[in-house]
């Protein structure tokens, strides 16, 4: 019986197939259109830009290429909150600090835009302030004889820290012994940097980095003509089979907000030694040293700090500082926000504070730390030594800032 049925259905479908192939001989008949007479497109040279079929959006043609440009998002965030001895009567009392506060944010945006360069753009968004342009740069990494050009604004190498946001440090504040000269967010320069490896007999990993940029950059007022340049000459190597060494200088040479011209001179030197993974000592040591006009005694100055960290259970951190800088005292009107950050009315004339700041630091994940640290700081000429203490937590979401 089911083969009956089977049968059946395949008679009906011969049938109802043959009636359309009747049915389509009373159709008009196909046009055959020779290939030469079919308009093609024209062909179009290598690396030329093509109009996109939606709207003339214009996409690139080059090989590798990639024509939707997406590029990798970041937020990153500062929270702070601080408590001290002083009285508030004390000329260094600042009552903005005795709250909870937002300290910084950003919002990133980075991405290769071919094989050959890449992009950054960082918003910053201080607590007390407008939003800015932080960094806007593009990236030449495959110049000829190895090197790299960098053009736009950027944070520069300089020193251990200067490429490294406040949220970033191992430490809640950037040391005066840095700061006091190149402000408490660092050095951000809007120019071009070009860093290459430097041909030596020993084949030493031997680098250098030269910047020429605006002549603000140290504070001077914008209405400058002079260029600011600085550079990096930086020496590594690995060191006890699991560890390394960083050493190098910079200096820097531009227009001072005092007048004249400024000169800042920064050695620097880090350890690390990893005997696992698990167990990591990092120890740093940087200097200052300023050479300025119109500031009296205080034209030459120097600070200097170290730290030792030592990670331990992979995300648990304890580091001490010791920070000793020279205290600038009641320095003419400062045009650099957040320069000499120690200044206060009635503070002497000359002198050295030492601070002195164990902390502990727990990464919560890659992108999440809790941090508490303590400051013992000198007494400075008449006034009291102050003892504070501070929580931190800072955070980054996207692919980017990683805190390392």
């Amino acid at each position: 019986m089911k083969i009956s049925v089977i049968a059946a259905a395949a008679f009906c479908l011969l049938v109802s197939a043959g009636a359309r192939a009747d049915d389509n001989t009373n159709a008009a008949p196909s046009v055959i259109v020779p290939p030469s007479a079919v308009v093609q497109p024209s062909a179009k040279p290598q690396g030329l830009l093509n109009l996109g079929e939606a709207g003339g959006v214009i996409t690139p043609a080059i090989q590798g290429v990639p024509k939707i440009f997406l590029p990798d998002f970041g937020i990153a965030g500062d929270f702070g909150f601080e408590r001290n001895s002083l009285p508030k009567t004390d000329p260094r009392f600042d009552r903005s600090l005795e709250q909870p506060r937002i300290r910084d944010g950003q919002i990133v945006a980075f991405s290769p835009i071919d094989p050959y360069t890449n992009a950054q753009f960082t918003i910053d968004l201080p607590e007390n302030g407008q939003a800015n342009i932080e960094e806007a740069w593009l990236y030449f990494t495959k110049l000829p004889a190895g090197m790299a050009v960098r053009v736009g604004r950027f944070l520069p190498q300089f020193g251990l820290l200067d490429q490294m946001n406040t949220f970033q440090l191992a430490t809640y504040n950037r040391p005066n012994a840095i700061a006091d000269y190149i402000g408490s967010d660092g050095l951000n320069a809007t120019g071009a940097e070009v860093n290459f490896y430097v041909p030596n007999p020993w084949d030493l990993n031997l680098k250098a980095d030269f910047n020429a940029a605006r002549g603000d950059m140290l504070g001077a007022t914008q209405s400058t003509s002079d260029l600011a340049y600085f550079g990096t000459l930086d020496y590594s190597q690995d060191l006890f089979t699991t560890g390394s060494l960083q050493l190098g200088a910079s200096a820097a040479h531009a227009p001072s907000p005092f007048g004249g011209q400024e000169t800042l001179e920064d050695p620097y030197v880090q350890v690390i030694y990893a005997p696992s993974q698990r167990r990591v000592w990092t120890w740093s040591a940087e200097g200052m040293i300023a050479q300025r006009q119109g500031l009296g005694g205080q034209d030459n100055t120097r600070g200097f700090y170290t730290y030792l960290d030592y990670n331990f259970a992979l995300r648990y951190h304890v580091g001490f500082l010791v920070d000793v800088a020279a205290l600038p005292g009641q320095l003419p009107t400062v045009t650099y926000p957040g320069a000499f950050p120690d200044a206060y009315n009635g503070a002497p004339a000359s002198g050295t504070q030492v601070n002195l700041a164990p902390n502990f630091t727990w990464f919560v994940s890659d992108n999440t730390r809790l941090r508490v640290q303590y400051t013992h700081s000198t007494p400075t000429g008449t006034q009291r030594p102050d003892e504070s203490v501070a929580l931190q937590a800072t955070f980054s979401l996207g692919n980017l800032k990683q805190m390392e």
